[in-house]
């Protein structure tokens, strides 16, 4: 794996870490301290859901990506790996692929080794990158701006902080 992937990959795991040991992470998780808000346990579900469809998308995506490569065989012009945060101003609604339909109540730690199996599935898929696969590669979503490989793990961790952000302001606010 490059060697720069390996730290964004460490944050991830501790910015998860400090939440998931948090008194509002640890308590009932499945209660919507907001009726038509998500629950932590919703927000954490959510979170999963966008990380498989990173990793599906990116398992079909980067091969047929690299193979692009080869032919062309381009030169990166700027190692581009800043991501700022999207989710800072106005957000949108999520998609309905990521609205959090669980079919039952997972525990906390259920929840948590979801989000780490999927994980270790997207560490898996970009793992063969070289160094100018990760800056070159680009994936198709225009929203955050059509990121690379770098700018797409940084961009998952922005994510889930920005949830876990948003629903421990929540429940801490109103949760009785």
């Amino acid at each position: 794996m490059y060697k720069n992937l390996l730290p964004l990959f460490d944050e991830l795991q501790t910015m998860r870490d400090n939440y998931f040991h948090t008194e509002i992470f640890n308590s009932s998780i499945h209660t919507r301290a907001v009726p038509d808000k998500w629950s932590v346990a919703e927000s954490i579900y959510h979170c999963y859901l966008l990380l498989k469809l990173t990793r599906r998308t990116s398992v079909y995506y980067l091969p047929i990506a690299r193979a692009y490569m080869k032919l062309r065989r381009p030169k990166v012009k700027r190692y581009m790996d800043d991501m700022s945060n999207i989710y800072s101003g106005k957000t949108m609604k999520a998609p309905f692929i990521l609205k959090p339909k669980m079919k039952r109540e997972y525990t906390l730690i259920e929840l948590r080794n979801l989000l780490e199996e999927e994980t270790e599935k997207v560490k898996h898929c970009v793992e063969k990158l070289t160094k100018e696969q990760c800056y070159w590669i680009r994936y198709p979503d225009p929203v955050p701006g059509y990121p690379n490989v770098m700018q797409v793990v940084k961009l998952l961790r922005i994510h889930e902080e920005h949830h876990y952000r948003v629903v421990m302001e929540r429940e801490a606010k109103f949760r009785k």
